[in-house]
């Protein structure tokens, strides 16, 4: 299936989506492997519950200073080569043919800068099913003013995602206000985006449960504006909290570090595993005698390192196999199961 960029078509499967009572996924990703993650994770679920038409959202950062994700696609550290390779990647991993081909896959710029990502911005109009135009930076009239400017000038084109607040940083422990129901409501109005980023407690760049979900305040900005809230800093939410998010009006939850986290983890223990199969024996004995490593490692010593252990592709299919598993259970907790195709 095509990538799905056409508004009325992009609409229409959030509507679905908030009609199913379900949030979409918005997983993103900074290179080929985690794009591929993303849709094998949405394949198989689909395949696991009888599912057709899945839809998933594939989403990265241009030139956002905290996590440059585009940027970081290839070697060379070009957002603009990024976005094509993204483009290029998810098109051929979804056309005939592929186990893919049956998704409904929807492309997401996030936390698009304005000026840094203005070229970036106009190639993905037309590509990307929404464009998240970042002015959170500024003062909340200047913030309405830029971003109803960015809908006028996109206007039939793409959807766009806009940033009410901006969502704190795990390392800063910032103590800042959440977003009002009243600040939601005329932001959702002013700028006539399509969809709202409200601070609901969450943080970014998380690697542990610290953050506080409030959901009442989610509850009173849907009252307020409809099912039209995104929720970012989804890997600082307690998995209780998972299960409650299409019910408090999230349409869809984007999430990236913690799949940072896992996968980064099962290489390590795949790593020290393998150790004895990786390094050569007389390394592995400066390593014991230096206190780095156990006597274990020297036990299952090969004497000379071995090819299958040596593989990128074992450590990749380790950290993909950590990485597509909690996305399933995303998918499991946003309420997947309820799908049903527009």
């Amino acid at each position: 299936m095509p990538l799905i960029s056409q508004p009325e078509a992009v609409a229409a499967i959030y509507a679905q989506a908030a009609d199913c009572g379900l949030c979409l996924a918005n997983f993103c990703t900074a290179n080929r492997y985690t794009t591929e993650a993303i849709l094998r994770a949405a394949y198989e679920f689909g395949q696991e519950h009888g599912l057709q038409a899945v839809p998933i959202v594939v989403s990265a950062t241009g030139n956002y200073p905290i996590e440059a994700q585009l940027a970081s696609y290839t070697h060379l550290k070009d957002a603009a080569l990024g976005i094509r390779a993204l483009v290029d990647d998810v098109t051929l991993l979804v056309s005939p043919g592929s186990p893919y081909a049956g998704l409904q896959v929807m492309l997401h710029l996030d936390h698009g800068q304005p000026e840094a990502d203005d070229a970036l911005f106009e190639w993905a109009v037309g590509r990307f099913a929404t464009i998240m135009y970042d002015a959170s930076d500024w003062p909340m009239e200047q913030n309405i003013a830029m971003t109803r400017r960015f809908v006028e000038r996109t206007q039939g084109k793409v959807l766009v995602e806009g940033a009410v607040a901006e969502i704190a940083q795990a390392a800063d422990h910032a103590e800042v206000p959440l977003t009002s129901p009243e600040d939601a409501e005329r932001f959702f109005r002013e700028t006539g985006v399509f969809l709202i980023v409200p601070d609901l407690g969450t943080e970014h760049r998380s690697t542990a449960v610290a953050a506080h979900y409030d959901g009442d305040r989610a509850r009173a900005i849907k009252a307020r504006t409809g099912t039209r809230m995104v929720l970012h800093g989804a890997s600082s939410l307690p998995d209780a909290d998972l299960r409650r998010l299409p019910s408090d009006g999230i349409v869809k939850v984007n999430g990236w570090t913690i799949f940072e986290r896992l996968g980064g983890q099962a290489v390590a223990r795949y790593i020290l595993s393998e150790l004895g199969h990786i390094l050569p024996a007389d390394e592995l004995r400066n390593l014991h005698a230096a206190g780095v490593i156990g006597p274990a490692a020297l036990a299952s010593a090969s004497g000379t390192p071995q090819l299958d252990s040596l593989r990128e592709e074992r450590r990749r299919e380790v950290w993909q196999a950590a990485v597509v598993a909690r996305m399933k259970f995303y998918l499991d907790h946003y309420h997947y199961a309820a799908w049903q195709p527009v």
